[in-house]
C-alpha cells in the first residue's frame, strides 16, 4: 500500500548512506512509529508508509475479486499485490500497487511472477475510505488510463459506519480517459450488468 496524506501523515524519507545499507543498530533508532505505520524501502529511500489492512480492506477486496473469477477472470490482491504491484510501464522501482487487480481474459499469470505488465491486466480494484485514499485513488486515473488499462473501480467505505459493505463506482477507458459506466453496492453486483465483455 502506499503512504497515505491524511491526518496522520507523518511520512519521512531518510535517503540510503553511500554503501546502500543501514545497520541493524541505525535501523534501531528510527522513530517508533503507531499501529498502521510501517517502514518500507522504496526507490532508495525509507519511508514512513501507513498500512491500512484492516478487515473490511480485507474482505471487501476479496468479495469483489471473488465476484470477476466467478465468471472466468483470473485476479490477484490482498498480500499478493500489496508486496509486488504491477509496472508502471516496465518491470523497475517505479511500480504502482493496487488492491486487486484483474487479468485478461485468458491469461495466466506465472505462479512465481511478482509484477505485472499493463496489457496484461483487464481492471484494477482500489479499496478506500477516507477523503485521502479516494483523492489518491483518483489521482490514479490517469496513470492507468496512461497504462491502457480497459477497467477501474474504485470502492468506498463509509468510515464512520459499522456497514461491511462498500460502494462501486466504475470506470470504463474511452479514448485516452476514463469515463464513469456505473455504480452500484457492493453486495448488488450482478454478473447480467456488471461482468465486462472482453470484446
Amino acid at each position: 500500500m502506499s503512504a497515505r496524506s491524511g491526518k496522520e501523515s507523518i511520512i519521512h524519507q531518510l535517503e540510503l548512506p553511500r554503501t546502500g545499507v543501514r545497520t541493524r543498530a541505525e535501523f534501531e533508532t528510527l522513530p517508533t512509529v503507531p499501529r498502521g505505520w510501517a517502514w518500507e524501502l522504496r526507490s532508495g529511500r525509507l519511508e514512513l508508509s501507513l498500512m491500512p489492512v484492516t478487515f473490511w480492506y480485507s474482505r471487501i477486496v476479496c468479495q469483489v475479486l471473488d465476484f470477476w473469477r466467478g465468471y472466468g477472470y483470473e485476479a490477484a490482491g490482498d498480500q499478493y499485490v500489496a508486496d509486488s504491484g504491477f509496472a508502471r510501464g516496465e518491470i523497475g522501482q517505479h511500480n504502482f500497487v493496487a488492491d486487486g487487480v484483474v487479468f485478461q481474459p485468458g491469461h495466466r499469470p506465472d505462479k512465481h511472477s511478482t509484477t505485472h505488465a499493463p496489457a496484461n491486466l483487464f481492471a484494477v480494484i482500489e479499496a478506500v475510505w477516507q477523503p485521502a485514499q479516494v483523492r489518491e485513488a483518483i489521482d490514479k486515473l490517469r496513470v492507468y488510463s496512461m497504462l491502457g488499462i480497459p477497467h477501474f473501480w474504485i470502492v468506498r467505505g463509509d468510515h464512520d459506519s459499522d456497514d461491511l459493505d462498500g460502494f462501486v463506482s466504475m470506470y470504463e477507458l474511452v479514448g485516452e480517459d476514463y469515463k464513469l459506466t456505473g455504480s452500484r453496492l457492493v453486495s448488488e453486483l450482478t454478473p447480467a450488468r456488471d461482468v465486462v465483455s472482453a470484446n
